[in-house]
């Protein structure tokens, strides 16, 4: 008997110890002083006595890590391109964006219809040519001064025509009272100005969506790395586990807790990678590029808010640029329906023509050269069209009171953006600052609770619950510390103008 309880707490003793050496290296290792440099004691801790100096001295033995290999510990692979800088990143928003290059090419538009808004009240130059060849009944009898031909008798003076004739025109137009061409080119200048500011709107919000995706990266680039060393430490923790199993002083319990801790950690790893890749292919898609777009290990969130707050200049939200270009289309609207009412009034047009016509034929029947120069003023008075410019004056009415509804939800939009935005700032360095005692408390409830374990008070459930909840304010604090990054660039986007 005597010999069988000898045997017990010899076990005990060796279990207690590899306990004891696992646990120590799952730990990380304590920081090392410069060289030559005594390492300082804690407070309320006495200082080491000093180590012989002789050369027989040998360095304590380290204890051995516990080895484990997973194929999921492996890092996401690389994407196919990786972003050089923010200037990169700028450099391919103006050449390989959709939304930005939709918004140029609506700028080109604008200007291309003012163009021809100016040609309506400019001069106007047209050439016309025509050839006619006549079939039959081209010929024409000439008599003599009092003289007729007596019935039945042959005509004298015959004169055959030549069976073709060439003339040209040409004519030249100018507008002398045009109020509704003159006035269409003031609001196609307008429009102009609306497509600018369309085009700097576009600019800030596709700035911004670059700004969040890189900061996502970045983001689910460091959930994926705290969730593979979630996932060594819950295999460690698996294999100490099953050691301490072999040793006789654990569960199968215990090794069903560790076990399913493991595949927790595994899950979260999983869903980790498939963020981590859906935030690369959302920045592709955002600077036009197919596939993947990562950023590289030494991206700079805080140069991004830099760069961004030297491209965008801070403004207030009332002279943001969709604000400014709803209330360019309320003007533009107004204008349309004095455009429809211009419709009722007259207009005068100046014509000069210069033409000349001639015969093609034999030099019996070529005819003499003819030619002619007017000048003309044709005046218009609009008088009935069936009723389409009062169909033009309910459209353009109704088009002006809608605009106005938009521009009221434009600037009410735009306030609310704007404040939500500064106040997320200081929200999301509150919910850091939570979020870091949290975390701090989480390790130090798993380090006690591993002290515990060791001493045989707590139980596996604990161990792995302590595990978890460190794991679960680790991950929480890296997303809380990004959010700080993505809050202040949204609030400087929220209220500013990018050119």
């Amino acid at each position: 008997m005597p010999h069988r309880r000898l045997r017990m707490v010899a076990v005990s003793h060796l279990a207690v110890l590899a306990l004891c050496q696992g646990v120590a290296l799952a730990q990380p290792a304590p920081p090392q002083g410069r060289p030559g440099q005594q390492a300082q004691p804690r407070p309320g801790q006495q200082a080491p006595a000093a180590a012989p100096t002789t050369a027989a001295a040998a360095p304590p033995a380290m204890p051995q890590r516990i080895e484990v290999n997973d194929p999921a510990l492996a890092p996401v692979p690389p994407p196919a391109r990786t972003l050089a800088s923010w200037n990169d990143a700028r450099g391919m928003i103006e050449q390989r964006s959709v939304d930005f290059a939709i918004a140029v090419q609506e700028v080109a538009r604008a200007e291309g219809v003012a163009r021809r808004a100016l040609a309506a009240a400019l001069p106007s130059l047209d050439a016309r040519g025509d050839v006619t060849h006549e079939l039959a009944g081209g010929g024409a009898v000439r008599f003599p001064p009092g003289i007729a031909p007596a019935p039945g008798e042959p005509g004298a003076g015959a004169i055959e025509d030549a069976p073709t004739t060439a003339s040209a025109s040409l004519t030249l137009r100018q507008p002398i009272l045009a109020p509704r061409a003159w006035y269409g080119i003031g609001t196609a200048r307008r429009s102009v100005d609306v497509a600018k500011l369309s085009l700097e709107d576009r600019r800030r919000v596709t700035v911004g969506a670059v700004a969040d995706a890189v900061v996502s990266i970045v983001t689910a680039e460091r959930v994926s790395e705290i969730n593979r060393v979630g996932l060594r430490s819950a295999l460690e923790r698996l294999e100490l586990t099953r050691r301490r199993e072999r040793l006789g002083t654990g569960t199968k319990l215990d090794v069903v807790r560790a076990e399913q801790d493991v595949a927790l950690a595994r899950a979260t790893l999983v869903s980790g990678d498939e963020a981590l890749r859906k935030a690369r292919e959302t920045l592709g898609a955002v600077l036009g590029e197919r596939g993947e777009v990562g950023v590289p290990q030494g991206f700079s969130l805080n140069a991004i808010a830099a760069e961004v707050q030297s491209e965008c200049a801070e403004a207030r939200s009332d002279q943001r640029a969709d604000v400014r270009a709803a209330r360019a289309e309320l003007e533009i609207a107004e204008r349309n329906l004095t455009d429809a009412k211009l419709a009722f009034a007259p207009y005068v047009d100046l014509s000069s023509t210069l033409s000349a016509r001639t015969s093609i034929g034999d030099e019996s029947t070529r005819r003499a050269r003819s030619w002619g120069w007017s000048i003309s003023a044709v005046l218009t008075v609009p008088i009935w069209d069936g009723g389409a410019r009062y169909g033009d004056l309910q459209i353009s009415r109704a088009a002006v009171e809608q605009q106005r509804v938009r521009l009221g939800a434009v600037e009410r939009t735009a306030g609310l953006e704007t404040t939500q935005a500064v106040r997320g700032v200081a929200v999301a360095e509150q919910a850091r600052a939570v979020a870091e005692q949290s975390r701090d408390l989480a390790r130090e409830t798993a380090r006690l609770t591993q002290v515990a374990f060791e001493a045989g008070t707590a139980t596996s459930f604990d161990l792995v619950e302590s595990g978890r909840r460190q794991r679960e304010a680790e991950l929480d604090l890296a997303v809380r510390e990004f959010e700080v990054v993505k809050a202040k660039i949204t609030a400087l986007l929220a209220s500013a103008s990018c050119k």
